[in-house]
């Protein structure tokens, strides 16, 4: 069978699930669906059987309608979705949904297969959707497994072997896999040139991924006339166009720029990271008592779940921050109760356990209040082997590090910082790998003034390097030099690392410039 040839038997052999909170629409999509000649078709009206389900779900084709979890927004429920693993990448996510296009696109998802339709849909809709799958399934059944592997030389040549086979019938799709690997790697003008032609067709998949690539490189001024730009074919991108403006002001350290845009922020409907990126910024700006208030409304609209448990372990840490700035004894005192209130029902909630971590360091902070740090101290090494045995996230390592410096183990504290950047450097290259930078970037100027940061980055760098990182260690060893740009051991050593990495810049440092000083 030709790889771009229609074969039909692998439409009526897809296993498909539908999941629709309404009984009546459930019932007529899933009769679309055998209509159409699906054998296999499930029917759910809540998405908790795949959220609870152990290993990965065993569909080919979801049909998710984004409003089956009332505690939880259509963006969080993918989010959830794909972080607990519960649907394979192979499985392509077709969600229902009546959002506005500013919240369907306001985030992007790597190396998934994931489409939206707009409601009302038609049985004819859905049939793109399952033929589209059958289409691409011959290229992604084999090239997906291996880039979630991280393969990705594997993955290149086994496209390479599928482009040869299939000529100008290769999907867009395989294109774009390709290219997103290529940034992946820093491979940056290679990737440049295979997106080319769709950029130049306004192709908006191929222009977002053309200003990830001029991020990389450190050409901001492309990236902000992108942000800047009113063209249509971009018009519904315009929550992730804002998004990405604040990330560049925490970047710049432009808080009032970053306020000014997250402030525009519509709360209904916003999505729990959107909700923590408004926080954040909100605390960096000093407008930690309006943080809280948003976090309290969306936690009292999610009531309980793992959502709920997010924004708690957010307002905990936001009422943490402004205990340590208010000096006035009733404000204190009133925070104080408020804290040990969320924290108690945190910890009742059903999905706790998925915030261990997060849990340890909340309740170290509360001993601390409570019997001083030495106590903290001494609670904390009895979790030291527990906490060291868990899987954190780059925000709960920084919110870590935050503590550790707090009770003066700085040693402990930076430590977990650069633990959190190896953590970072795995991430795949999305919106939450920079939102988790902005969380880092973050904590390491809570914990460090800016006299000893360059100094901190270079060790940090050091570190990296000897553990054979020599990627991480270069960003680091950049870092270090935007902080003290006049320190000449800080280039070197950045010069060196280009170097070994047969690069010819990082960003904005271009190696022949330094060579020919």
């Amino acid at each position: 069978m030709s790889l771009t040839r229609f074969d039909f038997s692998k439409l009526f052999e897809l296993n498909v699930l539908v999941i629709e909170s309404d009984p009546a629409s459930g019932h007529q999509l899933k009769q679309s669906l055998i209509g159409l000649g699906i054998k296999k078709v499930e029917l759910s009206r809540t998405a908790q059987t795949l959220i609870n389900g152990e290993g990965t779900a065993p569909y080919d084709v979801i049909f998710l309608d984004d409003d089956a979890e009332p505690a939880l927004a259509g963006i969080d429920l993918i989010e959830l979705l794909l972080n607990q693993h519960s649907i394979s990448p192979l499985c392509r996510l077709v969600v229902l949904s009546t959002a506005t296009e500013r919240q369907k696109y306001a985030v992007d998802y790597p190396f998934h297969q994931i489409d939206f339709l707009d409601r009302p849909c038609n049985k004819f809709h859905m049939d793109e959707q399952l033929k589209l799958h059958v289409r691409l399934k011959p290229f992604m059944d084999q090239i997906l497994p291996l880039v979630h592997k991280r393969r990705y030389v594997d993955a290149f040549k086994l496209i390479g072997e599928l482009q040869h086979r299939a000529g100008l019938d290769t999907p867009v799709s395989v294109l774009k896999l390709k290219a997103e690997m290529l940034l992946e790697l820093g491979v940056c003008d290679a990737a440049s040139a295979l997106i080319k032609t769709a950029c130049a067709k306004q192709q908006s998949w191929a222009l977002w991924l053309q200003f990830l690539l001029d991020y990389e490189q450190g050409d901001l001024e492309s990236c902000y006339s992108f942000l800047a730009s009113s063209s249509d074919d971009l018009q519904p991108y315009q929550e992730r166009k804002e998004v990405w403006q604040i990330y560049l002001a925490l970047e710049n350290e432009d808080y009032a720029a970053a306020f000014e845009i997250a402030s525009k922020f519509p709360a209904a409907g916003m999505s729990t990271q959107i909700t923590q990126l408004v926080q954040l910024v909100m605390m960096a700006s000093g407008k930690a008592e309006q943080a809280i208030d948003l976090v309290e409304r969306k936690r009292r609209l999610a009531a309980s779940g793992f959502q709920f448990c997010a924004l708690t372990v957010s307002l905990c840490k936001l009422l943490l921050f402004l205990m340590a700035q208010t000096t006035e004894q009733q404000r204190s005192s009133q925070l104080q109760t408020l804290l040990q209130q969320s924290f108690r029902q945190l910890i009742a909630d059903k999905e706790a356990s998925q915030f261990a971590a997060e849990i340890i360091w909340l309740q170290a902070s509360l001993l601390a209040q409570a019997e001083g740090k030495e106590a903290a101290i001494a609670f904390l090494e009895k979790q030291k082997q527990h906490l060291s045995s868990m899987q954190m996230s780059v925000a709960s390592q920084c919110h870590g590090a935050t503590l550790m410096a707090d009770l003066g183990k700085m040693n402990a504290a930076f430590d977990l910082l650069y633990l959190a950047n190896k953590t970072l450097n795995r991430l795949p290259h999305s919106m939450h790998k920079v939102y988790a930078a902005c969380v880092h970037q973050q904590a390491f100027h809570f914990i460090y003034a800016a006299a000893e940061r360059g100094h901190i980055y270079a060790q940090m760098g050091l570190r990296h390097e000897k553990e054979g990182e020599l990627r991480p260690a270069a960003q680091m060893y950049y870092k270090a030099f935007l902080a003290e740009p006049d320190d000449l051991a800080h280039q070197e050593h950045l010069a060196n690392l280009l170097s070994q990495l047969k690069l010819s810049k990082f960003k904005t440092f271009v190696l022949d410039q330094f060579n020919q000083r």
